[in-house]
């Protein structure tokens, strides 16, 4: 996720704009200026899950300009909509997500965690009933309400899933929402966090360079 830029781009030369990929899948402190490392691509591997899950690009119907820059970096995530998703995967899918690094799982206890699903064992049968009451759930949603990922969405113009030179100043210190680990939060983030970034970001006091 680190590595899509110009073959002959040399980071030296251009120490104070060398960040090249898809904003919607760069971990916010990358997007602050820090050099990847291996939970930038953790987080990645969270949007990857919340895409594969939902059926819908990360972040489609909104503009990929430094406004989504520093929600993200306040803590905005997508969230799934229309579909019920078991909390064991919403857990992964956070703590993969979450705005600080150190937090984040390492591959190797994702791999385990995945093999765990794969496999199963007693205890995770269990949890496993949280898939079939979501089955059920979803199941029994109506038609219009379920999006048909081939047909139902709207990428907005100015979204852009390419890589390219992302160079933004000031971004705010990453953070989760309040409530991001919240049990009775059962997506990524709540709807009134979500909400409550839906602002005119021009309102907010941020100095260009």
């Amino acid at each position: 996720m680190g590595l899509c830029k110009p073959a002959d781009y040399n980071v030296s030369e251009n120490p104070k704009i060398s960040i090249y990929g898809v904003l919607p899948y760069i971990a916010p402190e990358v997007l602050r200026g820090q050099n990847y490392i291996k939970a930038a691509d953790i987080y990645s591997f969270g949007i990857i899950m919340y895409e594969v899950i939902s059926g819908l690009p990360p972040y489609h119907d909104v503009s990929h300009d430094k406004n989504l820059a520093i929600k993200i970096c306040q803590g905005l995530r997508s969230r799934f909509s229309n579909i019920k998703v078991p909390q064991l995967i919403v857990n992964l899918v956070k703590r993969c997500l979450d705005a600080n690094p150190i937090n984040r799982p390492e591959a190797v206890e994702i791999r385990d965690i995945l093999w765990q699903w794969w496999i199963g064992d007693e205890e995770l049968q269990k949890q496993f009933k949280q898939i079939e009451e979501s089955e059920k759930i979803n199941t029994s949603l109506p038609a219009s309400s379920i999006p048909l990922t081939s047909l139902s969405y709207e990428t907005h113009s100015e979204a852009v899933y390419t890589s390219r030179l992302l160079n933004f100043n000031n971004l705010p210190e990453p953070k989760n929402s309040d409530d991001y680990y919240n049990e009775q939060n059962d997506n990524i983030i709540s709807e009134k966090f979500s909400e409550s970034l839906q602002i005119d970001i021009s309102q907010l006091k941020i100095n260009e360079i």
